[in-house]
C-alpha cells in the first residue's frame, strides 16, 4: 500500500508487487491457465448494457497484440480476425452511446519514450506517439471504461464497498466547443472546463467526462493498489464472503494511496517532459516539425502541439494562421535541466 502504484519512467519501471509476482505469477500468459476475473456483457443495439456477468475465472490466452498490431489486423479486416473486428464495432457502439450520454472526447497525442543506458553521457532515446483516437487504443480503452460501469452496477446491487469514481458534469456545454476541430485542439479546451474527480465507498457516483451512472476502475490490480482493493472486495463476495473492507476502511486507505499516486504522476510527468526536451534538444537545429495551434495565449502567441513529438510549447505565428490550423516550427531552445522548450514559426521553403 506504501507504494501505492506501478511507477513508469522513461529509465525504468517500478512495479507496484515485486517483479517477479507481477511479471510471472500474476500476469496473463500466452498459451497458459491463468486465473482471472472474467466480466461478460451483452450490449443493446444502442449500445447500452442488456445484461452482464462477473466470475472468477481460468482463461488461456492465445496470442498477445501490440497496439500497433491490432491496428494493423483491424485495416487488413482478415476473416480469420472477426472477433477482433466484433470488438471494434462494439467498441464504436459504446463511444457513440457514451457521447450521447454527455461524455467528453479527450483523446489525444501520448509520447511514449524508451531510455537506454540512462547513466552514460548520451544515453539512447526511442520515442513514439500513439494517437489515442486510433481502432486498437479506442478499444481497449472502450472495453476499460465499459468493464468500469459493470463493476459499478455491481457493486451498487450487491451493497459491496468500492472505490466508485466520479466526475461532475462541466458547467459548460460541451456543444460550445463543437466549432472546434475534433481531436488534440478540441480536447484540450474541453480538459480545461473539468472539474475534479470525487470518489464515494458505498455508492456509485455519475462519470460526468465518461458518460456514466457509475464508474470503478477494476482493470489494473498488478499496477493500481485501488484496483487491487476492488477485486479483493468483489472476490470476497464472489466465494459467498463479507467483503474484507468496509467504506470507511476504504476511505482511510484510499486517502493515503491517492497522496501517493499524485507525487508518482507528477514525477512521471516531469520525468517524460525531460526526455522529450533532450530528445529536441539533440535534433539538427534547422528540423521542422508540423505543429498543430491549439490556441492563442496572446496576440499572436500560440499554444501548440508538436505532432511528432506529443509535447504542447508556444510559438509566434503569423497572421492569417487559425486555431486548428497546422504550422512548421523550429525548435529554438530546448533546456531540459531548466525545462525550457521554445519554438518560432519556421520559414518558408
Amino acid at each position: 500500500m506504501k507504494r501505492g502504484t506501478s511507477v513508469f519512467l522513461p529509465t525504468a519501471t517500478y512495479p507496484m508487487f515485486p517483479e517477479r509476482l507481477a511479471m510471472e505469477g500474476m500476469s496473463l500468459k500466452q498459451g497458459e491457465h491463468c486465473k482471472a476475473v472474467t466480466v461478460s456483457v451483452v450490449l443493446h443495439s444502442d449500445g447500452g448494457i442488456a445484461e452482464y456477468s462477473v466470475e472468477n475465472s481460468i482463461i488461456k490466452p492465445t496470442y498477445m497484440l501490440t497496439y500497433e498490431s491490432a491496428t494493423e489486423l483491424l485495416h487488413l479486416n482478415l476473416e480469420e480476425e472477426a472477433e477482433l473486428r466484433l470488438l471494434s464495432e462494439a467498441a464504436a457502439l459504446r463511444f457513440q452511446w457514451r457521447r450521447g450520454q454527455g461524455a467528453i472526447d479527450t483523446s489525444t497525442l501520448e509520447t511514449r519514450i524508451k531510455v537506454t543506458n540512462p547513466d552514460d553521457p548520451e544515453p539512447s532515446i526511442t520515442l513514439y506517439v500513439e494517437n489515442q483516437s486510433d481502432p486498437a487504443m479506442r478499444l481497449v480503452s472502450e472495453m476499460m471504461i465499459l468493464c468500469g460501469e459493470v463493476m459499478a452496477t455491481f457493486g451498487s446491487l450487491n451493497n459491496i464497498p468500492l472505490p466508485y469514481r466520479g466526475q461532475p458534469q462541466s458547467n459548460i456545454d460541451s456543444s460550445a466547443f463543437a466549432h472546434l476541430p475534433e481531436g488534440p485542439v478540441r480536447s484540450s479546451a474541453l480538459v480545461k472546463t473539468m472539474r475534479a474527480a470525487e470518489m464515494d465507498f458505498r455508492k456509485p457516483i455519475r462519470h460526468g467526462t465518461l458518460g456514466l451512472p457509475g464508474y470503478v476502475q477494476f482493470t489494473s490490480p498488478i499496477r493500481r493498489y485501488m484496483d487491487f482493493l476492488a477485486h479483493y472486495q468483489v472476490k470476497a463476495f464472489l466465494r459467498g464472503d463479507t467483503p474484507p473492507f468496509s467504506a470507511g476502511q476504504l476511505e482511510v486507505m484510499a486517502s493515503m494511496v491517492n497522496m501517493t499516486t499524485r507525487v508518482v504522476r507528477k514525477l512521471s510527468s516531469s520525468s517524460l517532459r525531460y526526455w522529450i526536451i533532450e530528445y529536441l534538444r539533440r535534433q539538427p537545429k534547422e528540423k521542422r516539425f508540423s505543429a498543430l495551434v491549439l490556441r492563442f495565449i496572446k496576440d499572436r502567441v500560440a499554444s501548440i502541439l508538436l505532432l511528432e513529438v506529443g509535447v504542447q510549447s508556444s510559438a509566434w505565428v503569423s497572421i492569417g494562421v487559425h486555431v486548428g490550423d497546422e504550422v512548421k516550427v523550429q525548435v529554438e531552445e530546448a533546456h531540459p535541466r531548466d525545462d525550457v522548450l521554445s519554438c518560432k514559426e519556421a520559414p518558408g521553403l
